[in-house]
């Protein structure tokens, strides 16, 4: 009797492992599916086919420059390639000095692409050719 419901017991467990397990492929497979979809669609990474790759973004004046290659980043995924230039990206280098945004960007393995915009100008990055 007692060797019976050890049977039952480890056959009970093996059968919920492997529901477990085929539920873990399916979802698996899923978020490859997805990846792919990704990959081939932009990966959700700016506008147009083959993904936004900001390489540089910097703000400010000969002298007093910032990083503001996260900021372009989000910014861009946020308003579909619009970024406005301002001291909203990373903070203000010089005070009371008209700034510009340097961007250097590409699309999945193109060629860098370069654009500088004024303070308060809003600038477009697209991969559409």
């Amino acid at each position: 009797m007692m060797r019976s419901a050890a049977i039952l017991a480890l056959c009970a467990a093996s059968t919920a492992a492997f529901a477990q397990s085929a539920e873990y492929r399916r979802g698996y497979d899923d978020g490859y599916a997805a990846g792919l979809r990704d990959a081939r669609d932009g990966g959700g990474r700016g506008p147009g086919r083959g993904g936004l790759y900001i390489e540089e973004a910097t703000y400010g004046v000969r002298g007093a420059m910032c990083d503001a290659r996260r900021a372009v980043r989000q910014e861009a995924e946020r308003n579909g390639g619009l970024v406005v230039a301002g001291n909203h990206l990373c903070g203000d280098p010089r005070r009371n000095t008209e700034k510009r945004l340097t961007i250097v960007y590409r699309c999945g393995n193109e060629r860098p692409t370069q654009i500088v915009g004024r303070e308060n100008e809003t600038m477009r990055l697209s991969c559409w050719r």
